[in-house]
């Protein structure tokens, strides 16, 4: 019979740090925009908007051990929204400086408000990362809760690909505000999220062939991932531990779909293709393991676990087929790709990020309106 396991239970995940940025005053700059521009009393009129702007700003300024995780949330949701108000309505002449959260000696100082709202949904999907990570996995409603959260994470960054990156990028932002960085973290959560699946496929004691396409489809999230890392503008912008991380998942997943096929492989009968399979994810387990220098010893330990499973059924296999099948084991080119099930989607930031149900500087806006019913 063959040796199944479960092999990746609470196995070990990445989370994004928020990019860090300078105080800034906003609301005397702005204050003094609408005054000179518009009048003394629109000014007034918007002077409690302005004073809550200002205090959201300086509340993101804190670090994220000052308050909790959801609350920090809430707070870069809020501000995102007020800059969406901010931007079609004045004009911005003072410089962001936000940091870049992979490489803390690289900063812009840049009059953008792409750049910060760049910067913001940056730290929103950071936050849902930490969020996820935070999550107990142990348990089905820890689970569902991290792979929601990692969803969402992977919204957060598709939506700054597809929408803010190329603007913040043009004004001067750094790497990690990239449509490319952004796309790679995309991806990363979606591999999270996909493993978040794999980790229940397997807790439920799924047939392997489900369990074999859920894996496939974890490693080519995280074979996205690397390729987008192994290339310009990110290659050589990222800790070495971080890409060892992702190649080496990469590996480990493809892996885990080849020996979960494997089985069903041999409940079939079909000996040979079992031994072909298992050869195949041990050769790339072996080959990544030795790029490998710095991942964590967890990873590691599962990788190591996963193996020894798969050379023990190897060894079974090899045996039954050497006594009774006495089969052809087919080379790696006449084997046909594993297919992958993809379980995950980032999750829509439309309804999340909508600021058109906001009051902010609506007496702004109705004071003007009233101006040029009268004109």
């Amino acid at each position: 019979m063959a040796i199944a396991t479960s092999l990746v239970a609470m196995n070990i995940m990445l989370a994004v740090h928020e990019k860090k940025t300078n105080s800034l005053d906003l609301y005397r700059p702005l204050r003094h925009y609408i005054s000179a521009t518009f009048s003394e009393r629109d000014a007034q009129n918007c002077d409690d908007d302005l004073l809550s702007v200002q205090e959201m700003r300086s509340e993101l300024e804190k670090t994220v051990a000052e308050s909790s995780l959801d609350s920090r949330r809430d707070l870069l949701l809020s501000y995102y929204k007020s800059l969406s108000l901010i931007e079609p309505r004045f004009t911005i002449s003072f410089s962001f400086t936000w940091y870049d959260a992979f490489k803390s000696s690289k900063k812009c100082n840049v009059a953008s408000i792409h750049v910060e709202k760049a910067a913001i949904l940056f730290n929103l999907g950071a936050i849902y990362s930490q969020i996820a990570l935070a999550a107990d996995r142990t348990t089905a409603n820890g689970l569902k809760a991290a792979c929601n959260a990692f969803q969402t994470a992977a919204g957060a960054f598709a939506y700054l690909k597809e929408n803010v990156a190329g603007k913040a990028t043009a004004a001067g932002a750094t790497v990690d505000l990239s449509p490319e960085c952004a796309g790679m973290l995309e991806r990363l959560m979606l591999a999270q999220a996909q493993e978040c699946f794999f980790e229940k496929v397997i807790g439920d004691g799924k047939p392997p062939g489900l369990c074999s396409k859920v894996a496939r489809q974890v490693g080519l999230y995280y074979e996205e991932a690397f390729a987008l890392l192994s290339a310009p503008p990110l290659s050589q912008h990222f800790d070495k531990t971080w890409v060892a991380h992702v190649q080496l998942k990469a590996a480990q997943f493809y892996g885990e779909a080849l020996y979960r096929h494997s089985l069903e492989l041999h409940e079939k009968e079909e000996i040979a293709e079992e031994i072909a399979r298992l050869k195949i994810g041990l050769a790339a387990l072996a080959d990544t393991k030795k790029i490998s220098k710095g991942v964590a010893a967890q990873l590691l330990d599962s990788v190591s676990k996963l193996e020894a499973s798969m050379k023990s059924n190897l060894e079974r296999a090899t045996k039954e087929n050497d006594r009774v099948y006495l089969m052809r084991v087919p080379p790696p080119d006449k084997l046909s790709s594993l297919p992958g099930a993809s379980l995950v989607k980032p999750s829509s930031m439309v309804e999340l990020l909508d600021a058109s149900k906001e009051r902010m500087f609506s007496g702004f806006i109705l004071s003007n309106l009233i101006a040029i019913l009268y004109i």
